[in-house]
């Protein structure tokens, strides 16, 4: 089996909803999205962090697990980061604009 084929980003599901051809209420706004995603991180950061803690205090002895969580989490912030540096990118731009 393929493995490349099974990792997806975490927050991928986020942007189903952006064309709305799903039959769902149509597109999200883009804040709306920015902040689902966002809470999805945190989400994954603070699931991440408890799956840490019961390692250490021997409660968990799955640490095959607790690095998936780990990178998953780690994972979905650097995307979250560069989505934010290609929006102070693209802000920037606009301001750098002549009227």
């Amino acid at each position: 089996m393929d493995h490349s084929q099974q990792i997806e980003s975490p927050v991928a599901p986020e942007l189903s909803g952006v064309s709305g051809l799903d039959g769902g209420a149509g597109p999200k706004s883009f804040g709306e999205m920015l902040s689902q995603s966002l809470d999805k991180v945190n989400e994954l950061q603070m699931q991440a962090d408890t799956a840490a803690k019961e390692l250490t205090a021997g409660r968990n002895k799955n640490i095959h697990e607790t690095m998936l969580m780990m990178e998953k989490a780690d994972m979905s912030f650097r995307l979250m980061m560069q989505v934010r540096n290609k929006v102070i990118d693209a802000y920037r731009e606009v301001m750098r604009m002549q009227v």
